[in-house]
């Protein structure tokens, strides 16, 4: 298949898959007339290539780990280990964000990001911590805080332990 028909397939530019050829991600062994041609299974490769990028929201460099034959920097296993670990933290902030939008969404304040008294106490919080330490945990409990559930006083708990 040329590349303009193989772009067309995965429904990527053609400059995709040359920037993919450049990273060495793939080899077209076939060039006729200066153009590219790819075998069935070097479509496949650039078919995983695409399924990681959208699925595991992999980089370049961690597809090219994965499907290198024999990589002697890096085990792929490492590799997908670290994505896990990344996702499992992108989650916890997403899932943090939702929670301080639910809770925007509930809060009976005129103006929730001035007068909501947990976002003002989990500012207040953020500010008192030290310059240049990104922390993670609210400075009070000791624990994470997923952002406020509601307007009830005492401990403040991460959102997942509250009472909804």
């Amino acid at each position: 298949m040329s590349i303009g028909a193989v772009a067309e397939q995965l429904g990527v530019a053609t400059s995709t898959l040359r920037w993919w050829e450049k990273q060495g991600l793939i080899s077209p062994r076939d060039r006729r007339v200066g153009r590219r041609y790819y075998n069935h299974a070097e479509v496949r490769r650039l078919a995983t290539i695409q399924f990681l990028q959208e699925t595991g929201l992999m980089s370049l460099s961690d597809i090219a780990a994965l499907l290198a034959e024999r990589n002697d920097n890096q085990d792929w296993q490492e590799v997908v280990h670290a994505r896990i670990d990344s996702i499992s933290v992108q989650i916890e902030q997403l899932t943090a964000a939702k929670a301080y939008l639910e809770h925007a969404l509930r809060c009976h304040r005129d103006n929730v990001a001035t007068e909501c008294p947990h976002l003002r106490d989990d500012i207040d919080a953020r500010l008192a911590r030290k310059p240049g330490k990104k922390q993670s945990r609210t400075a009070e409990t000791g624990r994470r805080s997923a952002g406020p559930a509601g307007h009830e006083r005492g401990e403040r708990q991460p959102l997942r332990d509250r009472p909804q």
